[in-house]
């Protein structure tokens, strides 16, 4: 009996041994001492917080309508010119109509390029081809570059894949989780590319093309988007109420006379040293690091693309670090401030580098 007694109270000390430390629980805590090195009690309100992040539009909010082509008996005959007979006949079969937005983007991808050779060799060396196909070849040209950056937008920013990168239900980075983003960059930065290539008039399908459906299951097995969210929230929160609560108590009255440390001044020292320099600045640093080669690949794919009106608030506060509103701003802020304000503390004490 005393044995089982024993391992009873034993079981909850190993569980908590063996646990790792998450990001929350770091930030818990150090909001937690702050508050009592200086005797000013922090709320944290991390749900709240969470709570007030905006949802992602709905998925018809974020598509953007493609006008179809269709082609009539003669003009599909017509295309055999280019030797795009079978692939123009395949797209129309209802399969192929069924076919999700990044397949239609490999199509695009694919065809473009061929239509603009065809064109071409009509132009200097088939003088046989009919002239009603040179006129539609002229026409489906000019409409597919034009809806090429709305089909990109489509695949991408309307799918499944990027869809969990803005969930609301992820838990925050891990606090080694450094190289998180780094799976995800050969795919953005194709996504880039092809952004790219949605305002030329002449380029080749790029040679990743055919595999571009590995990119989308790069971004389907990741949730770095949705984690680096929560977490740029809850830091942003964590710093507003830590630097809120250090200036209220700088209001009172001083905690050290004359710049001279006391004992409460090493606390407040201590708790400087072990859990903002310590815990708190690395994690703002892997964030802030992974956040800003997110946000920019991003914001080099959104530049050059069309973004459906329904859909434009939201991505412009969730992705652009200029925006005003943003959620990169907030936090750019709120770091400021925290700065500042530990600034006044340590420089009140006489324990400023340099002081």
């Amino acid at each position: 009996m005393l044995l089982r007694t024993f391992c009873i109270f034993l079981l909850p000390l190993i569980l908590t041994a063996c646990s790792k430390p998450d990001a929350r629980s770091m930030l818990e805590r150090y909001t937690e001492r702050v508050g009592n090195a200086i005797e000013e009690p922090i709320l944290t309100e991390f749900d709240n917080a969470l709570a007030a992040r905006p949802s992602l539009p709905p998925k018809r909010q974020r598509l953007i309508e493609i006008k179809t082509i269709s082609e009539g008996l003669i003009d599909v005959l017509d295309f055999r010119h280019c030797d795009l007979l079978h692939s123009i006949a395949e797209r129309n079969t209802t399969l192929a109509r069924l076919a999700g937005h990044s397949q239609r983007l490999i199509y695009e991808l694919e065809v473009l390029p061929a239509l603009r050779r065809c064109k071409r060799r009509i132009d200097e060396v088939d003088t046989e081809a009919p002239s009603r196909l040179k006129e539609r070849l002229t026409q489906i040209i000019e409409q597919k570059q034009q809806s090429l950056g709305a089909a990109i937008w489509n695949a991408l920013y309307a799918s499944t894949e990027m869809e969990q990168h803005f969930a609301l239900t992820e838990a925050p980075l891990p606090l080694q989780g450094s190289t998180l983003l780094a799976p995800l960059k050969p795919a953005l930065a194709h996504f880039q590319l092809l952004a790219e290539l949605s305002e030329q008039d002449a380029w080749d399908t790029p040679a990743f093309v055919p595999t571009l459906e590995q990119d989308f299951e790069a971004l389907y097995r990741s949730a770095f988007g949705a984690q680096w969210i929560t977490s740029l929230v809850l830091l942003t929160h964590t710093l507003k109420q830590t630097s809120d609560a250090i200036e209220r108590r700088l209001l009172r009255r001083p905690i050290c006379f004359n710049n001279r440390p006391n004992n409460q001044a090493q606390i407040i020292r201590n708790v400087f040293q072990k859990f903002y320099a310590g815990e708190l600045q690395p994690y703002m640093s892997l964030v802030d690091r992974q956040g800003q080669e997110w946000l920019t690949a991003h914001q080099q794919i959104l530049d050059r693309l069309p973004v459906p009106s329904g859909a434009q608030h939201y991505f412009l506060a969730m992705l652009n670090p200029q925006a005003a509103d943003g959620l990169w701003q907030h936090y750019l802020d709120a770091r400021d401030a925290h700065t500042r304000n530990w600034q006044r503390l340590l420089r009140q004490c006489g324990m400023m580098p340099g002081s």
